[in-house]
């Protein structure tokens, strides 16, 4: 059994190379790289913002699972990175469907890992320099498609705890469908915010719906100039 675990998860042995560098170390690396412009010469706002993404990787969880299951290995760290994102992604519908949204703490704790995927999908577009050439596109595009998922719930896990779309009646299927139709800017307007809190937070859903669309069109892009420069 334990075989089959390994060859279903890590694939053969020799994938699983060892990391030249704890996830610390390279976090160390990556914000005097900024710093001192060592890649870039990235001046006023964009250097704050470059300098705030990085360093702000230091108070979420991923670093610290990466820097955990580093020491296993390459492959074992990104299978231990899939499995957090797909914990983080089932972890509002828990909160939903237990009820468990109606306390404040499940509002803290969703917004703590929204803002996580947040500050990740933004260096995916400001910071994209310190990582390094993703090992499956496809991967990629799945891990993102998971953060999008996650994103979603967690919003919808905001807007019952706080009521934003007033007190009627509406169970956690309504909170979700209406997290998505935002997420997927369709509008359909049978359900809305009634209060600034609330529009203010769909504005915000909206906007990350935004990052994710270049982010995808960049993977896209990288994808189909990859493979224009292995054909010629």
């Amino acid at each position: 059994m334990k075989e089959v675990l390994y060859k279903l998860f890590l694939g053969k042995p020799e994938y699983n190379k060892p990391i030249r560098h704890p996830a610390y170390y390279n976090y160390r690396m990556n914000v005097v790289s900024i710093w001192n412009n060592e890649k870039h010469h990235d001046i006023g706002f964009e250097k704050i913002l470059r300098l705030v993404l990085v360093a702000a990787q230091i108070v979420f969880p991923g670093i610290h699972i990466r820097n955990l299951f580093g020491r296993y290995g390459v492959i074992a760290r990104n299978v231990a990175i899939e499995f957090y994102v797909l914990f983080k992604t089932l972890l509002p519908l828990v909160f939903l469907f237990t009820g468990f949204y109606q306390y404040t703490i499940a509002v803290v704790i969703a917004s703590y890992l929204l803002l996580e995927t947040i500050f990740y999908v933004a260096s995916l577009i400001f910071v994209s320099d310190i990582f390094v050439k993703p090992r499956s596109y496809r991967r990629n595009i799945l891990m993102l498609f998971l953060n999008y998922l996650e994103i979603s719930l967690c919003f919808s896990v905001i807007y019952a705890s706080l009521h934003l779309l007033g007190d009627r009646s509406y169970d956690v299927v309504d909170y979700i469908y209406f997290s998505i139709v935002t997420s997927t800017t369709i509008g359909y307007g049978d359900m809305a915010p009634v209060n600034h809190i609330g529009q203010v937070t769909v504005c915000v859903q909206a906007i990350m719906v935004v990052a994710f669309i270049v982010l995808f069109l960049n993977f896209f892009g990288s994808k189909v100039e990859l493979i224009h420069n292995e054909d010629e």
